[in-house]
């Protein structure tokens, strides 16, 4: 049953970030084209500025899933019911301090950024709409759809996203078309997310037949702060370099608003392709931490070392072919459009090795939230974050945008090269030599295949082109990755496509 919960959840969360990719290419594109790289940028910066709302949540999400992990293998009702009350009573709090930043962001962001875009109503309305629906989900769902992921229900937060997120791209297709302003077109997306957390919370209070009828115990949620701190490296990894572009841009003329807008594009395509990947941490994660709480050690190995090898095959081909082929389709994607420099070479290369190296060391992050490891951890978050900001403070000023992407690419080493010390010696006890000869043949293969892809890179002046370029550099970066795995790391290779081949004749039976 665990195994079919976490392929059905993958196949969903599949799915979810296919849709949303989709989604996320055909709107910005809209939106640069109609309203303006300049305008483009300004969501960007806008949506990163209301993110930092997700710090004060940050440290109970993750540690309210490893806490529910145990009441749910055990069906222990009223503890589960204790859990979610307490989560839920923290979230509500902090639902009304994200109101009041967002009511200050809206007095104080114009004031950040160049005045291009007229008067002040202009981007404080922006701020207020962009960031209603963020508040919501603090109000209304956040705390059930810790509560559905750590249940191995996640499928259902994700048709839930996958409905709103078409209806979405619709509506918003039809009003940028309709010529509305930007504003209408974000109300328009505010309306529809604000109903994603209501559906959650009436789904799982139904489910679970939660009550209120029990008082809340802070206790059970002790390492929230510690979790805090794990939160904040990620938060940083995805954050830190708008808001430093942005800063800039208001005491430097090098860095524009448009550039934020060329980050905005390159990220959109690696958000993409890093939330596909997660996707399918997401549901094995739930796995992982069912085993945790079962204390099945030597199936926690056997489960972690096919995780951890699937995983550095699929991102080694698919961000190889992401760092060949994301050049050729950011030229075609921008086509016509002049306001920005928007092929940056240096910048795309080292930003996309950044992602690869995040999204490789997922299977250890994923433990790590699995076993509730979060005050052992917490100081190399804290590095992590630091190296990030400071590396990228550093050198944005001189070398622009590859700055910030260098920043982010030492932060992610760093903490992958800790993760693979901790959690060898106190949580799988795997051979961390084995472990770095996975990782020097993940990093080998990877530069190999971008060196010659890169060398030998084919001109695509359509989409249609662009698609067959893309597809057959993917054939390509699958058979050498395959290959390299095959000749240096056979058992783990082998062992792996046994399982899928196992999984996929269950299905098909």
């Amino acid at each position: 049953m665990r195994k079919k919960k976490a392929l059905i959840n993958s196949a969903f969360s599949i799915l979810l970030e296919i849709i949303t990719m989709i989604s996320g290419l055909i709107l910005p594109r809209l939106i640069i084209r109609i309203y303006g790289s300049e305008v483009n940028g300004l969501i960007s910066s806008i949506t990163s500025f209301i993110g930092y709302i997700t710090l004060l949540q940050s440290g109970v999400g993750t540690v309210a899933k490893a806490a529910l992990y145990k009441p749910l293998a055990d069906k222990d009702h009223d503890k589960l019911c204790i859990i979610v009350k307490t989560v839920e009573s923290f979230f509500r709090r902090i639902a009304v301090i994200s109101v009041v930043y967002i009511v200050v962001l809206a007095v104080f962001f114009p004031t950040i950024i160049a005045t291009q875009f007229g008067d002040f109503f202009y981007t404080a309305s922006l701020v207020l709409i962009i960031g209603v629906s963020t508040a919501a989900q603090y109000f209304f769902g956040i705390t059930h759809q810790m509560l559905l992921e750590a249940d191995q229900r996640s499928y259902v937060y994700s048709i839930v996203q996958i409905v709103t997120v078409i209806i979405n791209t619709i509506v918003s297709v039809f009003l940028i078309h309709a010529g509305c302003s930007i504003q209408i077109v974000k109300l328009g997306s505010a309306v529809l997310f604000v109903l994603r957390p209501l559906l959650l919370s009436l789904y799982s209070k139904r489910k679970y037949n939660l009550s209120k009828h029990y008082e809340i115990d802070n206790s059970l949620i002790k390492q929230r702060w510690d979790g805090f701190t794990q939160a904040i490296a990620y938060f940083i990894h995805t954050k830190t370099d708008v808001f430093v572009l942005t800063l800039f841009s208001r005491f430097t003329e090098k860095i524009t608003l448009g550039l934020v807008s060329v980050y905005s594009v390159y990220s959109m395509v690696l958000v993409g392709l890093s939330s596909f990947v997660t996707a399918i941490g997401r549901a094995v994660t739930s796995a992982l931490g069912n085993i945790i709480a079962l204390g099945e050690k030597k199936n926690l190995q056997s489960a972690f070392q096919l995780y951890n090898t699937f995983m550095h095959i699929f991102c080694t081909v698919i961000f190889a072919t992401a760092s060949i082929t994301i050049f050729n389709f950011i030229d075609v994607y921008v086509k016509n459009i002049t306001d920005a420099n928007y092929i940056q070479y240096s910048f795309g290369i080292v930003i996309v090795a950044a992602e690869y190296i995040y999204c490789i060391r997922l299977p250890y992050n994923n433990v790590i939230y699995a076993a509730g490891k979060f005050k052992e951890t917490k100081i190399s978050a804290a590095v992590e974050a630091g190296i990030n900001i400071v590396v990228s403070v550093i050198f944005v000023g001189w070398l622009g945008l590859l700055g910030v992407a260098i920043g982010t690419l030492a932060a992610m080493v760093y903490r992958t090269i800790s993760f693979v010390r901790f959690l060898n010696k106190e949580v799988l006890y795997i051979n961390i030599a084995l472990q770095i000869k996975r990782y020097a043949i993940s990093l080998l293969t990877y530069a190999g295949l971008v060196t010659s892809g890169i060398l030998i890179r084919i001109s695509t002046p359509n989409f249609g082109m662009w698609c067959c370029y893309c597809c057959v550099t993917l054939a390509i970066c699958a058979v050498v990755t395959f290959g390299s795995n095959l000749v240096f790391a056979r058992a783990d290779t082998i062992k792996m496509i046994h399982v899928l081949l196992k999984r996929a004749k269950i299905k098909q039976g």
